[in-house]
């Protein structure tokens, strides 16, 4: 036989408060699984600089580099250690001969190496660094110095462009930096005027208080 209702009555009721308590308890939170996200590979050079290069045919090369019967430079290697610290391409260039060396010239010090091609070739950075000016000059037309630290920097002049490079931009190794042109106060035939620059950045004078290096020196370095 049941039990009378009046009996188990508390019992009924206690069992609907617990199960009240129950029901409005927050439902426990399920954290959400950690996002997985792959690393991006290291930046990659986006040029091969040349391991041979040539003095150009036609031309009267100033200050020439010894070469054999075909013209190649003897010994060209494709890159140059500066301050035993930053190492730098000797011709950032797609393709080009040298049309004039670093020395006297015209009564003159040419501070660089003069790349030649009749097409408007890219330039590329010749080693990872911060462009540390852009500008126009009458001398030097479109102009661009970039700073790769240890007091080495490295020059391009004439080009036909710099289109997207800016004061302060970080620059990679191998990275197209502008066109190969011929701008310039005067006219003249369309080169790569290339410079390789040790020293301490001047107050008034900027990069042109730095001294200039042959480019083409100590060749047999990796």
């Amino acid at each position: 036989m049941s039990p009378p209702l009046r009996l188990v009555a508390p019992y009924l009721l206690l069992a609907a408060c617990i199960a009240g308590i129950y029901a409005l308890q927050p439902a426990p939170v399920v954290a959400p699984a950690p996002e997985v996200v792959e690393a991006l590979p290291p930046p990659t050079p986006t040029f091969t600089f040349p391991v041979s290069m040539a003095l150009c045919p036609t031309l009267n090369v100033a200050n020439a580099p010894p070469s054999d019967a075909s013209l190649h430079i003897i010994g060209y290697t494709a890159l140059i250690e500066v301050n035993a610290a930053v190492m730098l391409a000797r011709a950032p260039v797609e393709q080009a001969c040298v049309s004039s060396g670093f020395g006297a010239r015209n009564g003159q010090t040419h501070t660089g190496i003069d790349y030649y091609n009749l097409e408007p070739v890219g330039i590329y950075a010749a080693g990872d660094g911060i462009v540390r000016e852009a500008v126009t000059r009458a001398d030097f037309g479109n102009m661009l110095v970039i700073d790769h630290g240890h007091g080495v920097f490295t020059r391009y002049a004439h080009l036909d462009n710099f289109d997207g490079m800016e004061v302060g931009g970080a620059v990679l190794s191998g990275q197209v930096i502008g066109v190969m042109g011929n701008t310039a106060a005067t006219t003249i035939p369309r080169h790569l005027h290339y410079e390789i620059l040790t020293g301490d950045w001047g107050e008034l004078a900027g990069s042109f208080a730095l001294t200039p290096i042959d480019p083409l020196a100590f060749m047999g370095q990796n």
